[in-house]
C-alpha cells in the first residue's frame, strides 16, 4: 500500500553559504512495509530525467565547483599528482603470463592519458606495442580506454576489452598477436572486466564470456538474465551458443540477478566450472566434462553452504580454501567425481591468529598465504606436509599468487605495502628473484613517513585493527587535520596498498587513518559475518570507535577530522555522521548507497540483497532501515560538511541515492557547514576512469576535506 503525498518548501543549497539558489521541489512518497509507514520526501529524485531535477542537480554542480576553485591549491594537488606520476617514466598494469612465456600488459607512460597493450616473447625480451585504444573507433571524439585484456593459452590472439566514460560496460575486439590484426567482430554487451571474464577453450580459437542482454544502466532489466555464451574467431558476433543461463539450464534454478559463469582453470583440465555468481560471498558451483560443453549435462560440484571461497583443480582432485568450521579458513582436498567437502583431506589447517588469504599451485608444490589482521602478510610452502616459509626481501602488507600452471614450476608473487608500490617476484627451486614489469615510486620523503598498526576497542569489546601514516615529526596534540577511511562490505579488506592520494594527505601535514572494520574479510569469515545483513549496526560503530580513538589520543580533533569511502562504504560514512554528528567535520561519500531500503529499485539491488538483505523480509527490512543514512537524517539536527559525488554512467549505484541525500541533508541542517554535490555525467563508478579525470576527482575531495578541518593553505578567496 503507498499514498503520495505532494510539498513543497524552499531549500538552501549550503545552509551557512553567502548566496541562495533555486530549491528542489520536494515531491514525497509514502511506502508501507510490514505495518510501519516510511516518509521519502525526495521520491521525484529517482528520476534523474526530471527537468527540475536535472536543473537542481545542474545547480549544485556548478556551486560545488565555484566553492572548490576558490581553494587555489585544488589546482596544485592536481599538478602534484602528476609530478608524481612523472618520476615513473612509465606505469604498468594487468600483466598476463602465457605457459609459454608470453607477457601481455597495459603501459601508461607519465605524458599518457590512457594506456596502451603491448606485448614481449620472455620477460626479458624486446617491448612490442600491439594495440593503441585511440585507434578504437578513431572518427569518434570519445577517449577509450583498455579495462580487460585476456590471451588465449599459446598466446597467438588476445581479447582486448574497451570502455568509454567510466561505464564498465564494453565492447571487445580480438587480436591476432603476429600479424597485429584486429577482428572486424566487435562484440558488445559485455561486462568482462567485472563479470565472468574471458575464459579461452583450450583449441585457442572459442572462449566464453558472460553476455547482457542489456546495457543500459537505467533500464530496469539491466543486470538481469545474463547468460555465458561461447564464440568461436571467425562467426558474426550474432553467432553466439548459449552454454550456462536461467533459460538454458532451468534445472538449477538460477534466479535473474544471479551472473552464471564459466571458468577453465588451466588448459589441460578436464572440467569447466559454473558457477551463481554475484555479491554472495559463496556460490552453487556445478562442473561440466569439457568435451560436452554444449550439453546441458551440468552436475553440481559444491554449494554455497559448504563455504569454499576458492579453488583448484588438479587432475581428478580439487584443492579448496573453505571457512566451514575454520573462520579464518583452512585448505582441503577432495575428488570431483566423488566430493565430500566436509570431510576433505586437510592440507593446512585453521590459524587462530592469521587467515589464509590465497593459494597456489605448481610443479613445486602448494603455495599459500596468511595474514594478520589484513596488514601483515607470509608466504609459505607446503611440502610432504611440512609448512616451511618463505623469506622475501621485504616485509610486505599484501602478498597474492599467480601461477603459469599447476605442471610449471614458476610461482609469481605480487606484493604491495603502505609506502610500497606493487613488487613482483618469482620463485622456482628455492630462489626469490624480482621481475618487476612496473618501476617503483622511490622518495626520500616516503622516509619521514611513520606506520603505526594499532588495534582498537569496540564498543562491544572486538578489537578494531586500524592502520596509521603520518610524518615522524607530528605531535600529537590534538591540533592536527585527519582523514579517515574504510569500507567494511562484501568480506573485502582494506589491504595495504601504496596510494598517492595518501601520500599527499600526509605530506601536506595530515594524519591518514585506515579502519578495518567489521564487515570487511581482514580477520576471517567471522569479521565478514560481523558486519552483515542484521549485524551491519556494527560497520559504523567500529568506525566511530576508532574515531573516537583518534580523538582521545590527542592524534586529532573532532574540527580537524575528515572522513571518507564511497560505495558500500557509504553506508558506513552516512550512518556515522548521521548517528554522531558531533564526531566529524567533513565527510565524502563517492557514489555511495545511501538509501539502503531502495536498493532493491535498482537493477543491481536483487543481487546485493546477498550482502545486505530485502525488505521483504520483517527481520531484514529492520536492519535495511537501521543502515539507511537518508532516512535517519533530522529536521534541525547540526550536521558536518560534506561533498557526496556521482556519475550518470554509474552501472552499479545510481546517481539518485546522492542527489536524494544532499536535497535531504541541506534541508535538515542546521550548522554552517557546506552540504555540496558533485555530479558527473562522464563517469560512472569511480573505476575505469582516465589518469586526469582520476587525479581532478581526488584532487577536489581532498581541497574540500583540507578546507574544513582548517588547513591555512586551503581556505577559498574571499
Amino acid at each position: 500500500m503507498r499514498s503520495i503525498i505532494l510539498f513543497q518548501f524552499l531549500l538552501l543549497i549550503c545552509t551557512g553559504c553567502q548566496e541562495k539558489k533555486d530549491v528542489l521541489i520536494s515531491i514525497g512518497s509514502v511506502d508501507e512495509y510490514h505495518g510501519q509507514k516510511i516518509e521519502d520526501p525526495y521520491r521525484n529524485a529517482e528520476n534523474l530525467e526530471d527537468p527540475e531535477v536535472q536543473q537542481w542537480v545542474e545547480q549544485q554542480n556548478t556551486l560545488a565547483k565555484k566553492y572548490l576553485e576558490q581553494i587555489d591549491k585544488t589546482k596544485y594537488l592536481i599538478e602534484k599528482q602528476k609530478e608524481f606520476d612523472a618520476k615513473k617514466s612509465f606505469t604498468t598494469s594487468h600483466l598476463m603470463v602465457t605457459t609459454n612465456d608470453l607477457h601481455f600488459y597495459l603501459k601508461r607512460s607519465a605524458s599518457e592519458n590512457v594506456s596502451k597493450l603491448y606485448y614481449r616473447n620472455t620477460f626479458e625480451g624486446e617491448e612490442i606495442l600491439l594495440y593503441d585504444p585511440r585507434k578504437f573507433k578513431e572518427a569518434s571524439s570519445t577517449e577509450y580506454l583498455i579495462n580487460y585484456i585476456q590471451p588465449n593459452w599459446d598466446g597467438s590472439k588476445i581479447v582486448v576489452s574497451l570502455t568509454e566514460k567510466g561505464k564498465e560496460i564494453s565492447e571487445l575486439i580480438v587480436i591476432d598477436v603476429p600479424s597485429k590484426t584486429v577482428s572486424s567482430e566487435i562484440l558488445t554487451n559485455s561486462w568482462v572486466s567485472e563479470i565472468g571474464g574471458i575464459t579461452w577453450l583450450p583449441n585457442n580459437y572459442s572462449f566464453i564470456y558472460v553476455y547482457h542482454p542489456i546495457t543500459n544502466p537505467k533500464d530496469t532489466t539491466f543486470l538481469k538474465n545474463t547468460k555465458s555464451v561461447l564464440y568461436t574467431l571467425g562467426n558474426k558476433k550474432e553467432d553466439l551458443t548459449e552454454i550456462f543461463s536461467r533459460e538454458y539450464n532451468k534445472d538449477l534454478g538460477l534466479k535473474e540477478e544471479d551472473f552464471p559463469t564459466v571458468t577453465l582453470g588451466n588448459q589441460n583440465d578436464n572440467y569447466i566450472i559454473g558457477e551463481k555468481s554475484g555479491v554472495a560471498a559463496y556460490k552453487d558451483t556445478y562442473y561440466l566434462p569439457i568435451d560436452q560443453i554444449t550439453s546441458k549435462n551440468w552436475k553440481p560440484l559444491f554449494k554455497k553452504s559448504d563455504q569454499i571461497k576458492s579453488y583448484l583443480i588438479k587432475g581428478d582432485s580439487i584443492y579448496y580454501r573453505t571457512s566451514k568450521n575454520a573462520p579464518n579458513f583452512e585448505i582441503r582436498k577432495t575428488s570431483i567425481k566423488n566430493p565430500n567437502f566436509d570431510s576433505g583431506e586437510i592440507l593446512v589447517k585453521h590459524k587462530k591468529d592469521t587467515i589464509i588469504t590465497d593459494f597456489n599451485i605448481t610443479s613445486e608444490g602448494l603455495f599459500f598465504v596468511t595474514s594478520k589482521n589484513g596488514v601483515k602478510a607470509d608466504l609459505f610452502k607446503l611440502n610432504n606436509g611440512i609448512q616451511k616459509e618463505i623469506k622475501l626481501p621485504y616485509l610486505f602488507g599484501s602478498i597474492s599468487l599467480e601461477v603459469k600452471g599447476i605442471n610449471h614450476p614458476e610461482l609469481y608473487i605480487n606484493t604491495r605495502g603502505w609506502l610500497t608500490q606493487q613488487k613482483r617476484y618469482e620463485y622456482q627451486k628455492g630462489t626469490v628473484t624480482e621481475k618487476n614489469m612496473n618501476l617503483s615510486y622511490e622518495d626520500s620523503e616516503l622516509k619521514d613517513i611513520v606506520i603505526e598498526e594499532i588495534e582498537v576497542t569496540a564498543h562491544d569489546g572486538e578489537k578494531i585493527p586500524l592502520s596509521l601514516l603520518y610524518k615522524k615529526s607530528l605531535i600529537k596534540n590534538g591540533n592536527n587535520v585527519a582523514m579517515m577511511d574504510g569500507y567494511g562490505a562484501y568480506g573485502a579488506a582494506m589491504r595495504p596498498t601504496f596510494s598517492i592520494r595518501r601520500l599527499l594527505w600526509v605530506m601536506e601535514g595530515g594524519i591518514y587513518a585506515v579502519a578495518h572494520i567489521r564487515g570487511g574479510g581482514e580477520k576471517g569469515d567471522a569479521w565478514h559475518k560481523g558486519g552483515f545483513k542484521t549485524t551491519k549496526s556494527n560497520t559504523w560503530k567500529d568506525f566511530i570507535s576508532c574515531a573516537e580513538y583518534l580523538i582521545e589520543n590527542k592524534f586529532t580533533s573532532k574540527n580537524k577530522l575528515a572522513i571518507w569511502s564511497g560505495s558500500a562504504g557509504g553506508i558506513m560514512i552516512g550512518r556515522s555522521i548521521t548517528d554522531r554528528p558531533d564526531l566529524f567535520k567533513a565527510a565524502i561519500v563517492e557514489f555511495g548507497s545511501l538509501n539502503t531500503l531502495r536498493s532493491e529499485s535498482r537493477p543491481n539491488g536483487a543481487n546485493n540483497v546477498k550482502e545486505f538483505g530485502t525488505i521483504k523480509d520483517p527481520i531484514e527490512f529492520e536492519a535495511l532501515k537501521e543502515m539507511d543514512a537518508y532516512h535517519h537524517i533530522k529536521k534541525g539536527e547540526k550536521y558536518p560538511a560534506t561533498l557526496l559525488t556521482a556519475g550518470l554512467n554509474d552501472p552499479r549505484v545510481p546517481a539518485w541515492f546522492s542527489v536524494k541525500f544532499a536535497a535531504r541533508m541541506q534541508a535538515s541542517n542546521t550548522s554552517d557547514n557546506p552540504n555540496l554535490l558533485l555530479v558527473d555525467s562522464d563517469t560512472g563508478h569511480g573505476t575505469d576512469d582516465t589518469k586526469l579525470k582520476e587525479f581532478e576527482r581526488y584532487a577536489n575531495i581532498m581541497a574540500f576535506a583540507f578546507w574544513q578541518t582548517g588547513h591555512p593553505d586551503y581556505q577559498p578567496k574571499e
